[in-house]
């Protein structure tokens, strides 16, 4: 990942997604439960959901806001937003 997209989404994102969607670790407990997983696997289990969490909040991060920059320089290259 660009390392500048990291930096945005930890300095800006990251605060915003744990109050909008925070990592759901007592789902990841509950099924580790009902796996009976404990000990390592348990461990690899909340490891593994919580990676995906954070892979998917960067890109999905990353995918708007190289949207919003492109539209931006659209709008800019074009002289403003379209008026219908």
């Amino acid at each position: 990942m660009n390392p500048i997209y990291l930096r945005l989404f930890d300095g800006y994102a990251a605060d915003i997604l744990q109050k909008a969607a925070p990592f759901d670790s007592k789902s990841v407990d509950q099924l580790a439960d009902s796996l009976s997983l404990s000990g390592d696997a348990r461990l690899c289990l909340q490891d593994a959901f919580l990676a995906r969490y954070l892979q998917w909040s960067t890109d999905a991060f990353t995918l708007g806001l190289h949207l919003g920059l492109s539209l931006v320089h659209d709008n800019v290259r074009r002289g403003g937003p379209q008026q219908v």
